[in-house]
């Protein structure tokens, strides 16, 4: 078993996904995105891709979205494929569904269950997440809907075997720290974002790990 990720930030990992597959002995493997180009080579060694998030848009014009998009639409019904943030709304764009401008969610927000699907089974009704995104996507044609937000409607879905995930369970408290540090807001807000970081992430963390453990077994 072998796991590719695409970053397209260097401030975006994977996070404690990268811990949950060293404690499983699983080898993992970035391609850089915002200093290498993509070997296709790679795509085709690896049992499971991970697509990242980053402060771009699906629709922006960057090469490199053009061929995850290509890749995810070539692979999805073979291989595991999961996108995080940008990378779910790179899989709803691959596959059919429009991404476009909408509320900005930054901070934790509750989310909520709305199908048992067996990528989910063992994860709560209502979980809290980590959110950082304005932009959303519409669902694409076959997919099933897992999670719902209150503001955003469509948070999780799968097709096949391509899972997405508008919102975070793989950051750490240093990984919130260092995207709050050069986010123009109030001193008061990030704080407060920060204090909840400290409440939640640990729970957070053991979602993950049950979610990934669910992924690697797709």
């Amino acid at each position: 078993m072998k796991v590719l990720a695409f970053q397209h930030y260097p401030t975006e990992p994977m996070g404690y996904i990268e811990d949950i597959l060293r404690d499983r002995g699983i080898e993992f493997e970035y391609i850089k995105l915002y200093k290498e180009k993509i070997d296709r080579s790679k795509v085709e060694d690896a049992t499971h891709l991970v697509f990242m998030g980053g402060p771009m848009g699906v629709y922006d014009d960057y090469q490199f979205l053009s061929e995850e998009k290509e890749i995810i639409k070539s692979v999805y019904r073979k291989k595991p494929v999961i996108g995080i943030c940008l990378g779910a709304q790179l899989i709803a764009s691959a596959l059919g569904g429009r991404v476009y401008p909408y509320k900005k969610e930054l901070g934790w927000f509750e989310v909520e269950k709305v199908f048992n699907d067996v990528v989910v089974n063992d994860l709560p009704e209502k979980m809290t997440v980590f959110q950082w995104h304005g932009d959303t996507f519409t669902l694409p044609e076959d997919s099933i809907l897992l999670y719902r937000g209150h503001f955003v409607e469509n948070q999780a879905f799968r097709v096949e075997k391509a899972l997405a995930l508008q919102f975070h369970l793989e950051v750490t408290e240093k990984i919130v720290r260092t995207w709050l540090e050069d986010e123009n807001m109030k001193e008061s807000e990030k704080r407060k974002i920060l204090e909840d970081t400290e409440y939640y992430v640990d729970e957070a963390n053991k979602l993950c790990e049950k979610l990934i453990d669910n992924f690697l077994r797709m």
